[in-house]
């Protein structure tokens, strides 16, 4: 089962994609490859070749923000009208956490579930790769930058919300380092990439509403052009059925 939350989600999608990578050697043996949430402190836990997962901010996405508006998931309870696929207003998830919002267990009551607009944001990811020799190192870094992170195309799906983000590599830049193991004499290779996930979070609680049953008034367009603006007339009620 998927890790649900902010960030928990976003974390098990990251290394869901690295874990299945594997090089070869002279000899043409596969090995696999070990992913870890920032450097493994323990030796024993260290077999070459690793890689690490560091999430190192969190960016308000300005450029992506709309004005304040709702949104509406429909449950399905009673015969209340669909929202427009296309609508700015509809809701098909609950960011990191679910797509169908079975966790809120009394929706049914609803015929719809409001929220406020979710404010979307960018994480950033510091991905590591370390190798103890070259043949390794060229072929990691094959791997990860025509596969795990392909530049203009570079996509991730989250398991709990049943989305799919956008992944895009930042930066990637060699960091090679002396291998304290071997008395600083023999090279780690290590590749750093810088890539950038969209996000939301949440900016209120979820409500339940009631599908409109009865209107006091006679609705009447007066607005030729979109049909948008109505005027009630005086002494007369609407029963929408259910």
């Amino acid at each position: 089962m998927s890790r649900v939350g902010f960030l928990l989600a976003e974390d098990e999608a990251v290394k869901n994609i690295l874990s299945n990578l594997t090089v070869t050697d002279d000899r043409n043996n596969s090995r696999s490859i070990d992913v870890f949430f920032r450097y493994p402190e323990s030796e024993t836990e260290r077999s070459y070749p690793f890689i690490t997962i560091e999430h190192i901010d969190i960016i308000h996405a300005r450029n992506r923000q709309h004005s304040e508006s709702d949104i509406f998931f429909r449950t399905g309870a009673g015969n209340v009208p669909a929202i427009p696929a296309n609508s700015a207003n509809r809701m098909d998830y609950w960011p990191s956490v679910s797509s169908t919002f079975s966790f809120k267990t009394e929706k049914n009551n609803y015929g719809y579930l409001e929220a406020n607009e979710h404010v979307p944001v960018d994480l950033l990811y510091q991905i590591s790769t370390f190798t103890r020799t070259a043949l390794h190192d060229r072929q990691l870094t094959a791997k990860m930058l025509t596969e795990v992170f392909p530049w203009r195309r570079g996509f991730i799906d989250i398991g709990a919300d049943n989305t799919i983000r956008r992944l895009d590599l930042l930066d990637w830049t060699t960091a090679d380092l002396l291998d304290p193991e071997a008395g600083y004499r023999k090279r780690i290779f290590r590749k750093v990439y810088t890539v950038q996930m969209t996000a939301e979070i949440p900016s209120s609680r979820i409500v339940g509403r009631h599908a409109v049953e009865q209107v006091v008034g006679n609705a009447e367009v007066i607005n030729s052009v979109n049909g948008s603006v109505y005027n009630m007339v005086e002494g007369s009620s609407e029963v929408f059925s259910d």
